[in-house]
Formats: structure tokens, sequence, C-alpha cells
């Protein structure tokens, strides 16, 4: 298992890279009982804080972050994901069942969960894949505040159940860190961090 109760490197953009996927299980909640209504809770983004730019990110500090889309959310833990030696996944979407509008979405580590071995569209296919799954939690979930409009972290879960990927050459191999799913700029750090023999998780500052 990774180290915990540790100090987070983090890089991050907010330009939208990917839209949602909306092809994802969906769950029906009542609004009124699971938005985010104290404003005085909700953080506000640092200034400035593009893929690149390194600084400090705790635990706190990530607990409350807000987001303006759901886009600028996947970024955030994706390019987290990048430096940290994982992959992600889009999760979970919840509904308001009266509305159909998603205000809550979770963002998970790639090794999360278990292959479904009975799922109907693996009968009989020879070459199925074996599960490289390891039920991970780690995990971010942000919720929509309906008095401000932004989405708000609720949950984050920064604990791995495997080792954590530990070259830049090798992190970029996991989906959502393909070429489609990085900027230039990303693409271009993680080269010079494997130049400089630096590992995703072991960057200054843990």
């Amino acid at each position: 298992m990774a180290d915990t109760g540790r100090t987070h490197v983090i890089a991050q953009s907010f330009q939208s890279i990917e839209q949602i996927d909306e092809n994802v299980p969906l769950i029906d909640y009542d609004i009124h009982d699971t938005l985010v209504h104290d404003e005085t809770e909700v953080k506000t983004p640092r200034e400035n804080e593009v893929c690149g730019n390194f600084e400090d990110f705790d635990h706190e500090y990530i607990d409350g972050k807000t987001f303006d889309t759901q886009e600028a959310v996947y970024e955030f833990y994706n390019q987290y994901a990048l430096l940290n030696g994982f992959g992600t996944r889009k999760h979970n979407a919840h509904k308001i069942k009266a509305t159909g509008v998603i205000f809550r979405r979770q963002f998970v580590c790639n090794k999360q969960g278990f292959k479904n071995l009975n799922d109907k569209r693996l009968i009989g296919n020879e070459k199925r894949r074996r599960d490289l799954r390891t039920g991970c939690e780690a995990m971010m979930q942000v919720t929509l505040s309906n008095n401000l409009g932004v989405w708000v972290v609720d949950k984050f879960q920064d604990e791995h159940n495997h080792p954590l990927t530990t070259t830049p050459s090798k992190v970029v191999k996991h989906h959502s860190h393909s070429k489609y799913h990085r900027t230039n700029v990303c693409k271009s750090l993680v080269s010079d961090l494997n130049n400089e023999g630096l590992k995703p998780s072991r960057l200054p500052g843990f």
C-alpha cells in the first residue's frame, strides 16, 4: 500500500481536454438532501495553477476545492494522477430524479473495482484479457453547489492498495494519460521528468 498522510505535488490545468462521457451508471438521489449548502466551507482555486507549476497540495486543501465545470474536475484529477503514478477513470454520475441533471460525479483510480466476468459481451470471447484491477478505493468526488453553481470536492481518498507506476515513461501509457488526454505542456513535462530520472510518485514535496 502506498504511503499516506503525505504532501502531494500536483500540476493542473483548467483547459477542457475531453468531454465528460455520460454513458456511466446513473443513480437517482434527492437533490435537497445531497447538495452543498454552506458556501463558507467552499475553497476557491489558487491563481496561476497550470500544468508545470509545482506547489504542495495536502488533503485539507483538496477537500472543498471548487471547479467551474466537470471537465475542469477531470483535468485536475487526471493531472494529479499523472504526477503521482496512476491512471484514472470516470465512474458514477448521480442525477436529480425530476430533471435528469447530473449533480454529483466520481473520478476513480483505474484499478478501482473488479471486472464483471459474467458480462454477456465477454461470453464466448476466448481472448478475454485478464483483470488488472485491484479494488483500489482511491477517488475524488464532486457535488454541484446549488447556491454557488460550482462543483465542490466533498470526498477525496488518496490511499491506493497497489504500487504506483514508477517512471514517467510508463505512467503515460495509462489510457487516461494518452496523447489525446494531455496538453502539449504536460507531455513536455513528463518527458523532462523522464530524462532527469525522476519518478512520478517521488517528485519534490513528498
